[in-house]
């Protein structure tokens, strides 16, 4: 009887790790604790996070589907360090991202979701008699179809373009600056640095944002009022979305019976 469950451990073992290299994997990869806060409350851990240098990234089970929550941290570098943590380490097959912007247009609204389609690192380029140069590789396009099994938060969104930089830019002068040399809708810290290690790993990357502020003299007071009273419906929509992807008959977690079996 002994040897029997012997076996069937080992047979269960080895079926695990045969599939673990065709497991489906998500990445959410967010910037505000509300927001992997709400995933989490649908989810599950399971096994240990991964710790890669300073990263600490949860493990979830959501569904049938293994997600990886990496907090991207403040400005791209440190974006860039987080994102490289995960997939350097770990193969997803599809990547989500939210998380808050400061207005630029005086077109977008507080409060308010939008979906990112183009992102300017506003910092990469040179400084000439002229004025500033953007060099060629600062423009980014995301092309990818957002998921068609959308919640009504993402639903109907507005594209938008980002500029992507390592400051908070709380100031009305700079805000018109960016504005009008770029054009862009809105500014943030994250996008160009996470836009361009999922390139680089050619993992598909959706990414919504949020505008909590409008980047001119009162940014830095407005932007903690709201993270203070923000809901974190980002992360529950992208639980949502990752709840509704098809389940990947080769991936460990569609077998149950397998996973009890595990751990007996």
């Amino acid at each position: 009887m002994r040897f029997k469950k012997i076996a069937a451990l080992f047979v269960a073992f080895a079926l695990l790790v045969y599939f673990s290299a065709n497991a489906d994997t998500i990445a959410f990869f967010y910037a505000l604790d509300k927001d992997f806060e709400m995933l989490k409350t649908e989810a599950q851990p399971i096994g240990q996070s991964v710790k890669v240098g300073s990263r600490t990234i949860p493990v979830l089970l959501l569904n049938s589907h293994r997600v990886y929550a990496v907090k991207m941290e403040s400005g791209a570098v440190e974006t860039t360090i987080s994102a490289q943590a995960l997939l350097a380490r770990v193969h997803c097959d599809e990547a989500f991202s939210v998380g808050p912007i400061g207005e630029l247009s005086g077109q977008l609204k507080v409060g308010t979701w939008y979906r990112v389609r183009e992102i300017i690192a506003y910092q990469k380029g040179s400084w000439t008699k002229t004025g500033f140069l953007f060099s060629e590789s600062a423009l980014r396009k995301l092309t990818n179809a957002p998921p068609q099994n959308r919640p009504e938060l993402f639903q109907k969104l507005h594209d938008i373009k980002v500029a992507s930089g390592e400051i908070f830019v709380a100031s009305d002068n700079y805000r018109a600056q960016l504005r009008e040399t770029i054009g862009a809708d809105a500014v943030d810290m994250n996008l160009f640095g996470l836009v361009s290690v999922c390139a680089d790993h050619q993992l598909p990357l959706t990414c919504w944002r949020i505008v909590s502020d409008h980047a001119n003299d009162n940014a830095s007071d407005d932007f903690k009022f709201f993270v203070s009273n923000y809901n974190g419906l980002g992360g529950k929509a992208v639980a949502e979305i990752i709840k509704n992807l098809p389940t990947n008959t080769s991936s460990p977690e569609a077998y149950p019976n397998l996973r009890r079996i595990l751990s007996q």
